[in-house]
């Protein structure tokens, strides 16, 4: 009987980490380059613990649908969207990161920056802009006023897979594993940029489902504990 409530538990345990994560892939539809989270769990062959728990609740692993998403026409000239495989590098204080969302900016010591302030990576280091009329090329080299200042950096992966998001659409390696490094195939699209792979309606009703799914799993758990607990007062009261 206490199996078949760990096992109960170890349901909602599961559905909750995935209601997690639709709930932040709906929050960030409208996040230029942002990649839905999946949750994948490894299935225990035996739960039988608290122990048992806490396993479920670290097996939860999630990894990134990396799908392109539709690239829309802003106007703005520091827009960027990448088509094909690619991601932009910035600086963070961490170290790189690596993007898909080129909603960037100029700072007032004239970098180009991203939305959060992180250093946009050239081919030879932060790129800083004078001049007025910037043009970027389809492989990212950045024209200011008809002068090169180099090539936006962009850079892929073998195994992109074992990319973390690191906050927002920011993303770094997985802890434990090491990026193995590819040639983008992305062409560089100025004054666009590429939209969430978010399908929200399709997110919704994985929401609702996972919200049925989890009520059958409480309303298990829920008639097992009573259950034993009136075995319990049998026993006891003979």
């Amino acid at each position: 009987m206490s199996d078949e409530i760990y096992l109960a538990g170890a349901s909602l345990v599961s559905r909750q980490y995935r209601q997690e994560a639709l709930v932040n892939n709906i929050a960030n539809g409208s996040t230029p380059g942002y990649k839905a989270a999946r949750v994948f769990a490894e299935v225990l062959t035996e739960v039988s613990s608290f122990a048992d728990l806490q396993a479920i609740g670290r097996s939860q692993k999630q990894y990134l649908d990396l799908s392109q998403g539709n690239i829309r026409p802003t106007g703005r000239p520091l827009d960027f969207a990448l088509d094909g495989d690619g991601y932009f590098v910035v600086l963070a204080p961490e170290g790189e990161r690596y993007t898909r969302n080129g909603n960037f900016s100029i700072d007032g010591e004239g970098t180009l920056v991203t939305q959060n302030g992180h250093p946009v990576s050239g081919d030879g280091g932060p790129i800083t802009i004078e001049g007025s009329r910037i043009e970027v090329s389809a492989d990212g080299e950045i024209l200011v006023d008809g002068e090169s200042l180099g090539k936006l950096k962009v850079t892929n992966f073998t195994n992109p897979q074992s990319l973390a998001r690191k906050g927002g659409s920011l993303f770094g390696p997985r802890e434990g594993e090491n990026l193995r490094s590819a040639e983008p195939t992305a062409v560089v699209c100025q004054n666009c940029l590429e939209e969430s792979n978010v399908k929200t309606s399709e997110e919704m009703m994985r929401v609702l489902a996972q919200l049925r799914q989890f009520e059958a799993s409480q309303k298990n758990l829920t008639l097992q504990s009573e259950t034993l607990r009136r075995v319990g007062n049998e026993l006891l009261n003979g």
